[in-house]
């Protein structure tokens, strides 16, 4: 490769960096939006239509964006099933936070949560069963300690 094959290498990142993306491509992305996914455990009381009827555009005016909610229901709370779903869900599209309820009473459901929480760097709410119990303190000079 020459001296001008080495200068474009060097040059058109830079000035394509330098121009930033084309104006038409930022007015086709539209207002922001912001995605919420409500995950619940298998349960008696909600129904999968009720689920889906949560949230509609009539909750949504006035706010300065717009709000997606992906309401799912789960059959099984087992550990692996969780991390499934949840890690499926957030890979298959863009979540900015999720609200989580369970019929279960254990502590591990908080625990994975927080995990994943931690690791994702999105907001999990645990609003109902083992997802909102209370976590113990986490001890001094823990890796997952916050401050």
């Amino acid at each position: 490769m020459g001296k001008p094959g080495y200068w474009t290498l060097v040059v058109l990142p830079a000035f394509l960096v330098w121009c930033g993306p084309a104006q038409d491509a930022a007015a086709e992305k539209g207002p922001p939006a912001l995605n919420i996914a409500v995950l619940l455990g298998h349960s008696h009381d909600v129904t999968e239509r009720e689920l889906r009827n949560l949230w509609g555009p009539e909750q949504a005016t006035g706010l300065p964006m717009d709000v997606n909610v992906v309401a799912l229901l789960m059959n099984r709370t087992d550990p692996k099933s969780l991390i499934t779903h949840v890690c499926d869900l957030m890979s298959g599209a863009r979540i900015h936070g999720l609200v989580f309820g369970d019929d279960t009473d254990q502590e591990a459901v908080a625990q994975m949560l927080d995990f994943i929480s931690s690791q994702t760097f999105i907001p999990i709410l645990g609003i109902h069963g083992g997802a909102s119990m209370i976590m113990a303190d986490k001890r001094s000079g823990c890796c997952y300690q916050v401050d």
